[in-house]
C-alpha cells in the first residue's frame, strides 16, 4: 500500500514539477532571458534524479540524448523559418534557446513515469506528438515565440514530434532494458 500511494505521488511530483519547468521557460521565452528557465528545470531534474535512483543512469542518458533532439529539431524549425524563439543567442540566432533545451530536457523526464502508459504504444505516441503545434501556439500566445502560420510550417512541426517522440520513446525502452 506504502509502494502505491509512493508511486502514485512520484507521478504527480513529475507532472506538477514538469508543469512549472514549461510555464518557466515559455516566461523565460517571452522575457528574452534564457537563464530564467534554468533554475526551476534544475530543481526539477534534481529531484527527479532523487525519485529514479535505481535506474538514474538510463534516465540521465535519455535526457541527454532528448537535449540533442531538441537542439536539432528546434534549430531546424528556426533555420527553415517555422518558429522564430526569443531569448536566442545574438552570435547564434537560429540555435534554439536555452530555455527549449530545458524544455525537452523536462519533458523528457516525463518519459518513464507520466507517459508511462504510452511506452509500447507507438501510435498513441505519435498522436500525440502530432498535437505538438498545440504547444507552439500556447508559447506564441504568452510571447516566448513566433509560428509561420501556415500548412506547411505545423505540418513540419507534427510529423518532426511525432518522429522525435517514437524515437526517444524506443531509445528509453532500449535503455531501460540494459
Amino acid at each position: 500500500m506504502i509502494n502505491y500511494i509512493l508511486s502514485k505521488s512520484n507521478i504527480m511530483i513529475n507532472y506538477v514539477g514538469f508543469t512549472i519547468v514549461w510555464f518557466s521557460c515559455v516566461y523565460s521565452g517571452a522575457k528574452g532571458d534564457p537563464f530564467i528557465a534554468l533554475i526551476p528545470t534544475f530543481i526539477f531534474l534534481f529531484l527527479h534524479f532523487l525519485i529514479v535512483a535505481d535506474h538514474l543512469k538510463e534516465e540521465i542518458q535519455l535526457i541527454l540524448i532528448s537535449i540533442m533532439f531538441g537542439l536539432i529539431v528546434d534549430s531546424g524549425f528556426s533555420i527553415l523559418g517555422i518558429v522564430k524563439y526569443n531569448g536566442t543567442l545574438e552570435f547564434a540566432p537560429n540555435l534554439a534557446p536555452l530555455w527549449i533545451v530545458c524544455m525537452w530536457a523536462g519533458f523528457t523526464a516525463q518519459i518513464n513515469h507520466v507517459m508511462k502508459f504510452l511506452i509500447g504504444r507507438y501510435f498513441l505516441i505519435a498522436f500525440y506528438g502530432l498535437l505538438a503545434p498545440l504547444a507552439y501556439i500556447a508559447g506564441e500566445g504568452i510571447g516566448a515565440a513566433s509560428v509561420t502560420k501556415n500548412y506547411y510550417s505545423y505540418s513540419i512541426i507534427s510529423c518532426s514530434w511525432a518522429m522525435s517522440l517514437v524515437l526517444l520513446f524506443k531509445i528509453s525502452e532500449y535503455l531501460m532494458r540494459k
